[in-house]
């Protein structure tokens, strides 16, 4: 046997051994650490080889098969694992096997299997964790080293009401075997690009369909829909404010919310007034006799959460608080906020270009509180309440715009509900819920011109109250174990306020109070047949009942799914949709680059419209161990669209004429997943047009129009490490370019036009959205870590976005202003997007 005589580290050795004999070693790599070899053994026989190798060491070899050997120290154990479906008895690839009191561990191959090391295993328990089943525990003491080890998960009890859990795209990221609906499990989820904690929002835009046209966490638009056409609730409780810094931070605390629920394809029969979707949070405060509390903060905030048991073992009660701190401490990461908020270009015919300085103020604060109480087995008890403010003040000075502006924001939203539920068989359950939401906004904007005079300043007064109490009451049966039925009656009682005041040097002053108050009845079923093993159909239906309008209407839905095998289903959906509460959007007259909401009521003494939408779509999901390929096409026929909510400044008598929109579009889905990477690429088309005849001889893109978008998103997780990159492309969202801008003057003043005096003017628009502005790209990378002590667990994260600091362009408007020389003229404004823009978040676990 040759030898050498070159010094070379153990684990070269066993990798060269791995190559030579075409096996695999399996160890502890702390065990090989500092050890080298002066002779190298040179032999066709593995067992002397390995002999030879060791001989010097506290270690040893083990053979568990013809292709895996395992090198360990005497007090270490090697296992086999082998993570198998209860019910199926088909191996459930990529399931994660963690190591009790700690954030240790790994996944299984696309098999199902996993071999690791246990050094010290006296008192070790693993824990095994795959999405949809309960996980499992085991004891490593009791566990032989010559087996393999089956491990057979059980799925997870299932209320009548809910649906059965597939992984989507990571392990926090879920959706129905249909793809239909999404759940996000904030404290499973694994890193996604761009983020630094688990921000439930923007979690939920990585689901293709579902996304941000102004790149906030709030603006959500399902399907090239507008915000408000998606229902938003916090268990219970309807939210009106998602948001805050004008919808850039969730108002969602992290750390408190267990799940968050996306439906893009259907809205639920359950939940009436929306036309495009419906997102549905629940609390974090599942009863399980343990003490947890959390500490967290980054760039913007800092939070506090809590969960402890009540009433013994049959109640758990979750507190949670968090505020700003930028009021004090301007970071990084909220003067980029800010930037894309207040920074914009405007700029006059002449070519010449003027940015404002600006100075800001904000504070925000949320408060959730969550009692679960389970007296028996059958019957839970739930009580919620939750609260949000946010305070924020604006200056900005401009001497050669003649500008010195001021200007305050304010937000109060809070709402509490109760529940309860009660299974009345194993086949029956009964809920009931009541919740109260209260909503205010007040905004109060000053252009003092001249600090001398008052007769030439801009003035703007907004506000918006909501208050909403809503009954539902719902019952579920199953019958021969196949078929659900579920039917129910909800009551909502509505009081709408809303003032609109300008006053503008250059335009017609306005005042506007829209207030409108009623009540809604709706009853509505879900039946689910089960016509045969694969294939599925559903029925449902609601009848609403709208007082403000002296209306009822009918919204029917249908759904089939049909299960070609294991792997492949193909799905369709169709409904039609009635939403009576939507809003004004104002992109003009606001404190910032966002746009300002206004709630309103369908009323027909305020000539406030009902949304309706009729909708389908088609598609088909494959789903096998490793790739997911999920594709639908759709189209979306909308009547009762606002003409003031294009942006273009009609007045109110205009502002209220009615529009339709067309809008069709594709989703496509893949997702390739190994062992420690997961790769995901999404593509979106949508076009959609919209209609007003009165105003405008022709359709035209809709603002929501970005016809292609892209993303390709890719995360490794290894050990406490985990990276993410990914990039994103959309279309240029469309604007009217200023040739089709044309200044009208209001009044028969004496003075000459564009002198100013006494003189109010009108912008008119033809030919709207014809152009687009330029293309989007932005790249984002994040990276998380964890780490521990004896008694506490810690996870770091850091994030960069638009790592290239590239100035996409958000929006392109126009107003009317005076130029250096005076005159009345048209002034282009830009407005773009975040530009670089770090964040780091810290998050200790006890």
């Amino acid at each position: 046997m040759a030898q050498n005589e070159t010094a070379v580290s153990l684990k070269s050795v066993l990798n060269n051994l791995e190559k030579q004999f075409r096996i695999r070693f399996s160890y502890d790599p702390n065990s090989l650490k500092g050890i080298k070899l002066n002779n190298i053994p040179q032999t066709n026989d593995l067992d002397l080889a390995l002999q030879a190798a060791l001989s010097n060491t506290a270690l040893e070899f083990q053979k568990i098969d013809d292709q895996y050997y395992v090198i360990k120290k005497a007090a270490s154990k090697f296992l086999t694992i082998e993570v198998l479906d209860a019910e199926t008895d088909l191996a459930l690839p990529f399931a994660t096997i963690k190591q009790n009191a700690s954030k240790l561990g790994l996944v299984t191959d696309e098999f199902g299997l996993a071999r690791l090391v246990i050094p010290n295993h006296k008192g070790v328990v693993l824990e095994v964790f795959y999405l949809g089943f309960q996980s499992f525990s085991i004891h490593v003491d009791s566990l032989n080293s010559y087996q393999v080890h089956q491990v057979h998960l059980l799925p997870e009890p299932l209320d009548l009401n809910d649906y059965e859990l597939k992984e989507y795209l990571n392990a926090g990221i879920a959706s129905d075997p249909k793809a239909n609906s999404f759940r996000i499990l904030p404290q499973e989820m694994e890193i996604l690009p761009g983020l630094a904690e688990r921000d439930v929002l923007l979690s939920a835009q990585i689901i293709s369909g579902v996304n941000s046209n102004d790149e906030s966490a709030s603006g959500i638009n399902v399907r090239g829909s507008a915000r408000d056409n998606t229902l938003l609730y916090w268990n219970n409780v309807p939210i009106y404010h998602s948001a805050h810094y004008f919808g850039n931070i969730s108002s969602f605390i992290p750390s408190s919310i267990g799940t968050l629920d996306v439906y893009k394809n259907y809205v639920p029969v359950q939940y009436g007034g929306a036309s495009a979707g419906l997102i549905s949070l629940a609390s974090r405060n599942e009863i399980d006799q343990t003490l947890n509390a959390e500490l967290s903060i980054n760039m913007t905030h800092g939070d506090a959460f809590i969960k402890t048991p009540f009433l013994g073992k049959k109640g758990s009660v979750m507190f949670a608080a968090r505020r700003s701190y930028n009021d004090a401490i301007p970071t990084w990461t909220y003067n980029a906020y800010g930037e894309k908020l207040f920074g914009r270009e405007i700029r006059d015919p002449q070519g010449i270009v003027y940015e404002s300085e600006y100075s800001n103020d904000l504070n925000f604060s949320d408060l959730n509180f969550h009692w679960n109480y389970e007296p028996t087995d059958k019957t839970s008890i739930k009580l919620g309440y939750i609260r949000n403010r946010s305070q924020f003040n604006h200056r900005e000075n401009d001497l050669r715009e003649r500008q010195n502006i001021v200007q305050s924001h304010q937000i109060k939203s809070s709402g509490a509900d109760i529940s309860w539920i009660q299974r009345v068989t194993d086949k029956q359950s009964l809920s009931v819920s009541a919740a109260y939401s209260d909503y205010g906004m007040e905004y109060d904007y000053t252009n003092l011109r001249n600090p001398t005079i008052d007769s030439d300043d801009d003035k703007q007064e907004r506000s918006n109250d909501i208050e909403n109490l809503e009954l539902r009451l719902s019952h579920t049966s199953i019958y021969k174990d196949l078929h659900k039925l579920t039917i129910g009656y909800q009551f909502n009682k509505f009081k709408i306020r809303n003032l609109i005041n300008t006053e503008n040097f250059f335009e017609q002053d306005q005042a506007e109070q829209i207030n409108s108050e009623g009540n809604i009845h709706a009853v509505f079923s879900d039946l689910n047949l089960k016509l045969s093993a694969p294939l599925e159909l559903v029925l449902s239906g609601r009848l609403t009942a709208i007082e403000s309008i002296d209306r009822s209407v009918f919204s029917p839905q249908i759904k089939l799914n049909y299960n070609l095998n294991e792997q492949l289903l193909f799905k369709t959906t169709y409904g039609i949709y009635h939403q009576y509460l939507s809003t004004i959007k104002e992109s003009q007259f606001t404190i910032s680059n966002a746009i300002e909401q206004h709630w309103l009521l369908a009323d027909e003494d305020e000539l406030v419209p009902m949304l309706i939408n009729k909708q389908m779509s088609l598609g088909f999901i494959r789903n096998t161990k490793s790739w997911l390929i999920d594709f639908d096409i759709y189209q979306k026929n909308v009547d009762g669209l606002l003409a003031r909510n294009l942006g273009f400044g009609f007045t109110r008598e205009a502002g209220f004429n009615q529009g339709t929109e067309r809008i069709v579009g594709a989703d496509l889905t893949l997702r390739k997943r190994w062992k420690y990477i997961k790769t995901w690429f999404s593509y979106n088309f949508q076009d959609s047009e919209v209609s007003f005849s009165e105003l405008f001889p022709t359709t035209f893109a809709s603002n929501l129009n970005i016809r292609h978008q892209f993303s390709f998103s890719s995360t490794l997780s290894r050990g406490n490490w985990e990276f993410s990159l990914g990039y994103t492309f959309k279309t240029g969202a469309p604007y009217t370019g200023i040739n089709n801008v044309r200044l009208n003057r209001k009044n028969n003043s004496p003075n000459p036009p564009g002198s100013g005096v006494n003189e109010k003017y009108e912008l008119r628009f033809s030919k709207p959205n014809s152009l687009r502005v330029a293309n989007y790209h932005r790249f984002d990378a994040s990276v998380w870590h964890r780490f521990k002590g004896k008694t506490w667990q810690g996870e770091v994260g850091f994030s960069l976005m638009n790592i290239l600091n590239r100035r996409n362009v958000y929006n392109i408007g126009y107003l009317i202003d005076l130029n250096q020389d005076n005159e009345v003229v048209i002034a282009q404004r830009t407005k773009f997007f975040l530009e670089f823009t770090p964040n780091l978040s810290v998050r200790f676990s006890f």
